[in-house]
């Protein structure tokens, strides 16, 4: 199966949200959120999608960079999970990362749940550290773990 990559477009934007809302069941973004972010591609934000050889969207990912010489926070990455283990995700981080690099951004930021493991192992495979936990990020009980990655 050939995956593609591309930016994401405004038109990707109502296949995301209800996407969104299957994976994230507990807090999905809003079409709304998506609009603003994607309003901001290329400028402050960096968001791409991953496509099936049928043109259909099984993943997506973003990120933001405030300013050149800001650290970058990674704000979604999102696989279809019939995709999954298939080196979508690594290959969205690493678009991210190489965005990151042409802000030149000094560490990148980036919160994940304290039980995804998978998504975990990926992100110290690809050079993060865990640095801090933010008690209920996600909800009551549900902890993210803050990890980074500096860029020299």
């Amino acid at each position: 199966m050939t995956i593609t990559y591309r930016s994401m477009i405004p038109f990707d934007i109502p296949v995301v949200s209800a996407m969104e809302k299957e994976i994230f069941k507990d807090d999905p973004w809003s079409v709304g959120q998506f609009k603003e972010e994607v309003a901001n591609n290329g400028i402050t934000r960096h968001y791409l999608v991953a496509c099936d050889s049928q043109h259909q969207i099984i993943g997506w990912a973003g990120a933001m960079c405030a300013q050149e010489g800001a650290d970058t926070d990674i704000l979604t990455i999102a696989v279809d999970p019939d995709y999954r283990l298939r080196g979508i995700a690594r290959h969205m981080l690493t678009s991210l990362i190489d965005w990151a690099y042409t802000k030149n951004s000094p560490t990148i930021f980036l919160e994940v749940d304290k039980n995804n493991q998978p998504a975990q192992a990926l992100y110290i495979s690809e050079g993060f550290e865990i640095i801090s936990i933010r008690p209920d990020y996600y909800g009551a009980g549900l902890d993210a773990l803050v990890m980074t990655k500096a860029l020299e």
